[in-house]
């Protein structure tokens, strides 16, 4: 090994062992621009490829007598770290302090001018590049990097250079380095045992984690020993999550903790202090006994053969319960077996949708010819558009037509631009009908302005990151073992051979809106993954997939309620003083004999997700189905 890298080692096993040292050079005068590649660290993750290995590295070269740490840097003035401000993150955001201190260590920057990109996600090049500022910089004498996917001249190559010559990481076995991969929880681990601990093994394991089995063998020691040391204690709490993706500013919490742990900086320890736990005892594990029965007590009461329950707290999916048959007589019903969510589809509908507003792909309220290429226009109400908007309302005027009208694209695009719409104002309230051909217009709309299926417009925003297994056709899961028999009060609706082979039939994106209105199937536990999101305002663990004003544009209602008394959303629906609750958003779905709803409440981050199969269809007194009323009721009042 060269003496610079065992210089390099020795400094931090001094920083490590006395606190004497700082890993940072001088504290910078202010906060630049970062590598104008690095400014789009928020990128996707390569298509249907698994997270990049972090493999060993073996040193052959001759070690050599290390060299003297360094001199400390002065310490920081945390009211100096609590000033300096970045454009998009507020004062009040708990992780501006965090995100200050890395930047005036000069181990994080801005990456477009005043902006610091709190939510984009780390990259494995970005990594290295923070990670070699922390260690001093050191100049790399091996700037030639022999992987196929990297430059020899890019922003990252000394820093990648410099992470391969002292063992902090290393690339794939096809040759790859993967730059621009998404780093996750249990590689940041690895990257950091690695960088710091320098042999020091945890004392513990995983074993009081919900998920701690789940850690891949290469990046368990260095997850306990992350955990040990409390460097994921504002993003981990009870479970893990070790492949979800890091976004800057969690890493910019962990650089801080890493420096109050390792060094005992004042300003570091003052703000790792301040870093609030990842979660909070969850009411409805500590009842699971009680829940359970309840669920089995009322199933059994309304006939079903199978149901599933998602139970959300504090924007978290905390508990999940199962009972009865997935397929009768050979699989047991799961919380993660996978069915169909019916009319709750018109949710993850208009969450693509949302994701799309916000990527700038689509207009809320232009007229939806803009995307169709054709002119579409009620001619009773020409200067009203039929817009997304009006489509996510039920209120498009587009007539309600019966399930055996085509939705090909052809045939839509024919009725959008011959005027037959019914004679109500598009957009108005007292043009609401609720419309499942209208949402496969929708769903059509969205593919043939993104020119992508809807499935991976969803995989992309959300279901990579929140590792849901989901489809709009049932057949397109990727375990399909957990496929359930739709069964119907007293028989089948739908077998469980149907289910495996209603796969994606038709390109490219937008030729049919066939599975837009009820066709979304996946499991409660992920489906209360995506009511969680909803209920946490745009955040799941941490990470921030929709913006909070989109889900506050989301639950904007209609101006008035509807005949029943409730309220539509963008999507959503709502009722006030329901199952105990100021106000709560939900829909329901009914279809081949499953029986469903979905539902949380905005002011507590409280959720209860129940898909049953089988059940009777009556409805309670507040227009829910009974089955699932009761389950939610019950539960919500549990953890209330």
């Amino acid at each position: 090994m060269r003496k610079s890298a065992w210089a390099f080692a020795f400094c931090l096993l001094a920083l490590l062992e006395t606190g004497c040292a700082s890993a940072a050079g001088p504290v910078p005068q202010s906060v630049g621009s970062l590598e104008p590649t690095e400014a789009s660290l928020h990128i996707e993750a390569l298509a249907d490829a698994p997270p990049p290995a972090v493999e060993e590295v073996v040193e052959t070269e001759d070690v050599q007598e290390p060299e003297e740490p360094d001199e400390a840097a002065p310490a920081l003035d945390l009211e100096e770290v609590r000033v300096l401000r970045f454009e998009d993150v507020p004062a009040e955001d708990p992780r501006a302090g965090c995100i200050g201190y890395a930047a005036l260590r000069g181990w994080m920057q801005g990456v477009d001018g005043d902006r610091f990109d709190p939510d984009g996600f780390v990259t494995r090049a970005g990594l290295m590049t923070v990670l070699h500022r922390v260690g001093g910089g050191e100049v790399s004498e091996t700037i030639l990097i022999s992987f196929q996917d990297t430059d020899t001249d890019a922003w990252y190559t000394q820093a990648v250079s410099w992470a391969v010559e002292t063992g902090v990481a290393s690339g794939e076995a096809d040759g790859s380095f993967a730059p621009d991969g998404r780093v996750t929880r249990e590689q940041l681990a690895v990257f950091l045992y690695r960088f710091a601990a320098q042999g020091e093994a945890p004392t513990g394991g995983l074993e009081n984690y919900l998920d701690g089995a789940s850690v891949q063998p290469y990046a368990r020691e260095a997850m306990a020993w992350a955990l040990e040391k409390g460097l994921l204690a504002g993003i981990v709490g009870d479970t893990i999550h070790s492949l979800l993706p890091v976004s800057r500013a969690q890493l910019a919490q962990v650089l801080t903790v890493l420096a109050a742990r390792s060094e005992e900086e004042p300003a570091a320890c003052a703000l790792a202090e301040e870093i609030s736990p990842a979660a909070a005892e969850s009411v409805s594990r500590a009842r699971h006994q009680e829940i359970q029965e309840k669920v089995e007590a009322v199933a059994s009461k309304y006939g079903a053969a199978g149901v599933q329950v998602a139970v959300i707290e504090d924007g978290r999916v905390s508990d999940a319960y199962a009972w009865g048959w997935a397929t009768k007589g050979s699989d047991r019903m799961t919380p993660d077996h996978k069915t169909r969510a019916a009319s709750i589809t018109k949710v993850g509908v208009a969450m693509a949708a949302m994701a799309l507003y916000e990527d700038g792909t689509i207009s809320l309220d232009e007229s939806i010819g803009t995307y169709w290429g054709v002119t579409v226009k009620n001619p009773y109400y020409p200067d009203d558009p039929v817009s997304v908007r009006a489509l996510l309302t039920h209120t498009s005027s587009i007539p309600v037509l019966d399930d055996d009208a085509s939705q090909a694209r052809w045939a839509v695009q024919d009725r959008l631009q011959s005027g037959g719409f019914s004679q109500t104002r598009p957009g108005a309230v007292s043009s609401w009908r609720y419309n499942n051909y209208a949402y496969g217009v929708l769903g059509q709309t969205l593919e043939i302005a993104s020119g992508k299926f809807l499935d991976d417009v969803m995989e992309e925003h959300f279901w990579e990151i929140m590792e849901i297994d989901g489809a709009f056709e049932s057949g397109n899961v990727k375990n399909k073992d957990l496929l359930c028999t739709v069964y119907q009060y007293g028989g089948v609706g739908r077998s469980l051979s149907a289910m495996k082979s209603n796969t994606r039939r038709y390109s490219p994106p937008g030729a049919t809106g066939a599975y837009f209105s009820g066709g979304l199937t996946m499991s409660a536990v992920d489906l209360g993954k995506m009511t969680a999101l909803l209920a946490n305002d745009g955040r799941y663990e941490g990470l921030q997939l929709l913006k909070a004003s989109t889900v506050e544009l989301m639950e904007q209602r209609c101006a008035s309620p509807l005949p029943d008394g409730t309220w539509q959303a963008l999507g959503l629906r709502s009722q006030d003083s329901l199952y105990g609750r100021n106000t709560l958003y939900y829909h329901t779905g009914s279809a081949y004999g499953v029986f469903n709803c979905m539902s949380y409440d905005p002011e507590t981050r409280d959720g209860v997700v129940v898909l049953t199969s089988g059940a009777s269809g009556v409805k309670d007194e507040r227009g829910i189905y009974a089955v699932c009323g009761e389950i939610s009721r019950y539960i919500y009042n549990v953890i209330a």
